[in-house]
């Protein structure tokens, strides 16, 4: 088989694979990778998360265990939902494209990766330093507790080389911005309708407190070359009881998106202050936030990266052309360990495009997984030998 139609059917294989999130488990697809890294002379192991649960992990020991070089992905994909026009498992191939849940987000970059580490193995010559291969459960749960997990138990250090594998379009993506979800909560004085006067209205409250809340993000200096500005997006909003009553709470949840040089205390503050400024204009109203879990800084990896330098090169091997660098406007496994770890150097390299991530008929082009896998072995042999 060559190594292009290994790339292509280790894709397939994949996909074929469901490994829904939440609604499904990751054990089989982890089972899978387990014993397809178990055909290498290497080191490989299941290292449980939770029960049921388990990351995968293979090591080609170096002459020096640091700085590693770490190519990572996640196991699990969003739930296939309905609206498909083809099998959401089969791994079917159309003019070119691979289809599938997953296909793009991230069993095409798994696959790519998965290759380029295999590749490298197959050298049976010692790199000077560890490569690690490293697949994750439960990214597009809240919490990416593979992710987590896997920084604990030490596979990512601040010294280390890491690279996901998710869809990038094959643009090199050297930033992420930070996400702070969060949850407002006004509150005012119950009454009558058809006495409003005599009540305080929590929805006109949580309306002047979004307003506010807009205004200053849009007001924030900060533009980042490559993530641009930070956004707001208000998902979610409930308030009062019925019609004919003066609403004595609303809430009122919503993801701010960081910047660089943006922190998670910055973000706090801005929810801080249009509380008091929403609330002030709505005289007899309070409020307050509770972050929902996930509050992550923005990460940006510096111009001069060793390993930056080296997938741009690789990129310019294998294509002829130039690396195209932008900025990640979501979060994976890597950016959430690079935020961890403290290591700078964290980049998103990948197969397929971020829009097909969790669409109905999710694809990625076949052209993508066979230049992604040549790109990641030339990066790994840039880096490692």
């Amino acid at each position: 088989m060559t190594a292009q139609a290994e790339v292509i059917r280790l894709a397939q294989e994949l996909v074929r694979i469901p490994s829904e999130n939440p609604t499904g488990s990751e054990e089989a697809v982890g089972d899978y990778v387990f014993h397809w890294l178990g055909g290498l002379d290497v080191e490989v192991r299941k290292e449980e998360v939770e029960p049921g649960r388990f990351n995968v992990v293979a090591r080609l020991e170096g002459a020096t265990e640091h700085p590693r070089l770490v190519y990572t992905g996640h196991l699990d994909t969003v739930p296939s939902g309905e609206g498909w026009t083809k099998d959401p498992f089969s791994g079917e191939i159309v003019q070119g494209n691979l289809y599938g849940r997953g296909s793009a987000d991230m069993k095409g970059g798994l696959a790519a990766a998965l290759i380029a580490f295999k590749r490298i193995c197959l050298r049976r010559e010692k790199p000077c330093h560890s490569f690690v291969f490293l697949a994750c459960v439960d990214e597009e749960g809240p919490f990416m507790k593979g992710a987590l997990s896997a920084v604990e138990k030490g596979w990512v250090t601040g010294k280390d080389f890491l690279l996901a594998a998710e869809p990038s379009g094959l643009a090199v993506l050297a930033a992420h911005k930070g996400p702070l979800w969060f949850e407002i909560t006004t509150q005012g004085k119950m009454a009558h309708a058809g006495k409003p006067h005599l009540g305080v209205d929590a929805i006109h409250a949580m309306a002047e407190v979004i307003t506010s809340l807009k205004r200053l993000v849009e007001d924030l200096l900060y533009d980042d070359s490559l993530l641009g500005k930070a956004t707001l997006n208000v998902g979610r909003i409930n308030g009062g009881v019925k019609i004919n009553m003066v609403p004595d709470t609303c809430r009122a949840e919503a993801d701010l998106r960081l910047t660089v040089p943006m922190t998670v205390a910055q973000g706090r503050q801005l929810v801080e202050k249009a509380i008091a400024q929403g609330t002030g204009k709505v005289p007899g109203s309070r409020g307050s936030y509770r972050v929902l879990g996930v509050e992550r800084p923005p990460q940006r990896t510096p111009q001069d990266s060793p390993l930056l330098a080296a997938v741009t090169g690789a990129v310019r091997k294998v294509t002829g052309g130039e690396a195209e660098l932008s900025g990640f406007p979501a979060y994976t496994d890597g950016a959430i360990m690079a935020a961890r770890t403290g290591t700078p150097h964290c980049l998103t390299f990948g197969p397929g495009y971020l829009a097909q991530a969790h669409a109905i008929d999710e694809y990625v082009p076949i052209e993508h997984l066979i230049l992604a896998s040549d790109i990641l072995t030339e990066t790994a042999l840039e880096i490692l030998f």
